[in-house]
C-alpha cells in the first residue's frame, strides 16, 4: 500500500480542518457584517471600481514598465478598458508577435508571466468576448497577433498528462510559476476550443483544444478545492510572490464557462482574502511569511497591500502599476461582504488566536510525475501536511506570528516552504512598525532555508536559529525607527503607537549595526531602523508584545517584563509570561519539540 492510500483518512481530516476553520471565522465574527455600519461595506465594494480606473489611467499615461512584453500587455489592459488609445494598444501587441519578443520569452522558459495577461487582455476585449461593452475594443490583427503567440507556445508545450486531477499536488518550478502556466495552458485551451481557426487543431500530444480545455478544467475543480481545503498556498503571505498566484486565479474566477470551476475558484479567492484580512491592520498584514527576501519586501512590505487596496480601499500603496496587480485591477470579482467586515473593522474584530495547518513537507512516496516541462522540475507536496503550526496573536493594535516548524533536516521540506522565513509583530498606527528576526543576506547572494524554529502563545514567542540541519548563518533582530527603544537588565524595550514591546536575547547579547547591503538583499533609500545583531548566533530570543491600554504606562510594562521568570536547565529553557499566564519551553539542543504550559 503506498503513502497516499495510507494516508486518506489523515488527507481528508486535514483537508477538512482548513475550510472547517475559514467557516468557524466568519461564524465568529459575521455579527461584523451587521455591527458595521454597511454603508462602509457598499463604499469599499462601489468604489473598486474607481480605483482599478486610477491605476489604469497611470498606465495609460505612463506605461509601466518601459519595455518587454509586460510593457505592452500592462498598456492593453489599460487603454481598452478605457477606450482610449485603442490602436496604440493593437500596435503594440501585433509588435510584441511580429518583432520575435514572445520567442524569447519561450525559448528562455518565461512566457508563462505573460501567457495569462494575454489571454485576459483576448478574454475581456476580442470580437469573441462576453462582456458587451468591452467586445470588440481589440482589433483583428491584435486577436491574431495573441492567438499566434499563444498557439506557438502551447501546441508544442501543452500536454494533456499536466491536468491529471489525480497530480494536482506536484508543483512545477514553484508555487507562483505552476499557477501561472498552468492557469495559461487553460486559458490558451479555453480560446482554441471556441475559435473557429484554432479549434480542429492539434497540440503535439495530439490533444484537440476541446479535449484539452475540458482536461484543465477538471485539474482546476481539483485544484481550487485542494487549495481551499489544505492551507491556500506554500508561499505564505510573500510580499513577493503571492501576487502572481492571486493574478491567475483571477483569470479562473472572471473567464472559468463551467459554473462549478466558476464558483470554486471565487470561494478560493474569497478564502485567501478572508485569512488575510483576519491577520491585518490598515492593509498590513501581519504574522508569519515564507519566501519574504530581505530588504524592502520584510522591512516595508506586506504580502498584497496593493492588490488588497483594490478589494477593500486599505493599505499605503494605491495605483501600483505593477503587472503582477494587473489582474486585480481589470477583475470584476468581489470579495463576500463578510469578508470585507473583517477587512474593515479591525477593532471590532477584538484579540484572538488564529491557528492553521499549511503544507510544506516534500512527499517522499510521490505517484509518477507528470510530463516535463521545458526546463523547470517538479516537487511533490506532501498531501497530509504536518510539521508546520502557523499560528497569530491577532490585535487591533498590533499582530505578532511565526512559523512553528518541527526540527527537520532541509531535504523533507520544499525549498520554498521553508525558504527565508520571516518570524514577528507588526504595529498598528504605522505602515513599517515591525520588529522581526532574520539571517544575514548571505555573501553568495543565495537565499537562506530552514533557519529558525520557535514557540508562540497568544503576544509572546521564543525563536532560536535551528543549530542543526539549518542553511543560514547569524541571526538578527530589526527595529524600526519609529519604535522608540530603550535597554534595561538585559531586555530591549520598545513603544510602538498602541503597544510596547520587550525583547531578550538570552546568551551573548548583541551589537546595534545599520542597516546595509552587508545585511540586506537592497538598502531602501531612507533607513527606516536598526539591526541588533546577536553575537551568538544560536541564542534564543524572547519577544513579548502587549497592547497598551492594558498598562498606566511602560514603566508598568518593564516592570512586569522583568519580573518574569527566565530558567535554564541544560538544554532546556522556560519563560513564563505573566501578562499572558503561560509558559514557553524551547530546548536549545533540539532534543525535544518546544512546549506550551507543559
Amino acid at each position: 500500500m503506498n503513502s497516499h492510500k495510507k494516508h486518506k483518512k489523515e488527507q481528508k481530516q486535514t483537508a477538512c480542518f482548513f475550510v472547517i476553520f475559514c467557516a468557524f471565522l466568519w461564524l465568529i465574527f459575521l455579527p461584523l457584517a451587521a455591527a458595521l455600519d454597511p454603508s462602509a461595506i457598499d463604499n469599499a465594494l462601489n468604489q473598486t471600481t474607481a480605483r482599478q480606473e486610477q491605476t489604469l489611467a497611470l498606465q495609460v499615461a505612463k506605461p509601466y514598465p518601459t519595455t518587454g512584453l509586460w510593457r505592452y500587455e500592462d498598456f492593453a489592459l489599460a487603454a481598452y478598458w478605457l477606450n482610449t488609445s485603442n490602436t496604440a494598444a493593437d500596435a503594440g501587441l501585433i509588435a510584441c508577435q511580429t518583432n520575435g519578443v514572445y520567442a524569447d520569452a519561450i525559448t528562455t522558459n518565461n512566457y508563462h508571466w505573460n501567457a495569462y495577461l494575454q489571454e485576459r487582455i483576448y478574454f475581456l476585449y476580442s470580437a469573441q468576448s462576453e462582456i458587451v461593452p468591452f467586445r470588440g475594443r481589440m482589433s483583428t490583427d491584435a486577436e491574431n497577433a495573441v492567438l499566434e503567440m499563444l498557439w506557438d507556445w502551447a501546441a508544442p508545450n501543452c500536454k494533456i498528462g499536466l491536468a491529471d486531477p489525480a497530480k494536482v499536488d506536484y508543483v512545477w518550478g514553484s508555487e507562483n510559476h505552476h499557477a501561472m502556466a498552468w492557469v495559461s495552458f487553460w486559458g490558451a485551451a479555453k480560446i482554441f476550443k471556441n475559435h473557429p481557426n484554432y479549434q480542429n487543431r492539434t497540440y503535439a500530444d495530439g490533444s484537440t483544444p476541446a479535449q484539452m480545455a475540458a482536461a484543465f478544467d477538471a485539474y482546476f475543480k481539483a485544484y481550487v478545492r485542494n487549495s481551499a481545503l489544505k492551507g491556500l498556498v506554500i508561499e505564505v503571505a510573500s510580499p513577493t510572490y503571492t501576487k502572481y498566484t492571486l493574478n491567475t486565479w483571477l483569470n479562473l474566477a472572471d473567464f472559468a464557462d463551467d459554473p462549478e470551476l466558476k464558483a470554486g475558484a471565487s470561494a478560493m479567492l474569497d478564502i485567501w482574502w478572508a485569512d488575510w484580512a483576519v491577520e491585518q491592520i490598515d492593509g498590513v498584514r501581519g504574522g508569519s511569511r515564507h519566501r519574504c527576501y530581505s530588504g524592502s519586501p520584510s522591512l516595508q512590505e506586506s504580502a498584497d497591500e496593493s492588490l488588497a487596496w483594490y478589494h477593500f480601499g486599505l493599505g499605503n500603496s494605491p495605483a501600483s502599476k505593477h503587472p503582477g496587480r494587473m489582474s486585480a485591477a481589470t477583475t470584476f470579482w468581489r470579495p463576500s461582504r463578510a469578508t470585507v467586515a473583517l477587512a474593515l473593522d479591525t477593532a471590532g474584530r477584538g484579540c484572538y488566536s488564529y491557528t492553521s495547518r499549511r503544507l510544506g513537507l516534500l512527499d517522499k512516496t510521490p505517484p509518477p510525475a507528470p510530463p516535463p516541462l521545458l526546463t523547470f522540475s517538479y516537487n511533490a507536496i506532501g498531501s497530509d501536511g504536518g510539521s508546520l503550526l502557523r499560528t497569530t496573536w491577532c490585535t487591533p493594535d498590533f499582530v505578532m506570528g511565526m512559523s512553528q516548524v518541527e526540527a527537520r533536516p532541509s531535504s523533507d521540506w520544499w525549498a520554498a516552504s521553508s525558504q527565508n522565513h520571516w518570524n514577528g509583530v507588526i504595529f498598528g498606527g504605522h505602515a513599517t512598525a515591525r520588529i522581526f528576526t532574520q539571517r544575514p543576506y548571505p555573501v553568495n547572494g543565495a537565499s537562506v532555508y530552514n533557519a529558525e524554529w520557535g514557540v508562540q502563545n497568544k503576544g509572546v514567542m521564543i525563536l532560536q536559529r535551528l543549530t542543526k540541519h539549518e542553511n543560514a548563518t547569524g541571526q538578527m533582530i530589526w527595529f524600526d525607527f519609529s519604535l522608540p527603544r530603550q535597554e534595561t537588565n538585559g531586555w530591549i524595550f520598545a513603544e510602538a503607537p498602541r503597544a510596547y514591546a520587550a525583547v531578550r536575547v538570552v546568551d551573548g547579547g548583541w551589537k546595534w549595526q545599520p542597516d546595509s547591503t552587508n545585511l540586506q538583499r537592497d538598502v531602501t533609500s531612507t533607513n527606516i531602523g536598526i539591526w541588533a545583531v546577536l553575537t551568538n548566533q544560536y541564542s534564543p530570543i524572547i519577544m513579548e508584545v502587549a497592547r497598551k491600554q492594558d498598562y498606566v504606562s511602560i514603566a508598568a510594562f518593564k516592570t512586569e517584563i522583568m519580573g518574569n521568570s527566565l530558567a535554564r536547565a541544560g538544554a532546556r529553557l522556560d519563560y513564563t509570561s505573566r501578562g499572558y499566564g503561560t509558559t514557553l519551553t524551547v530546548f536549545t539542543n533540539e532534543s525535544a519539540p518546544p512546549r506550551v504550559d507543559g
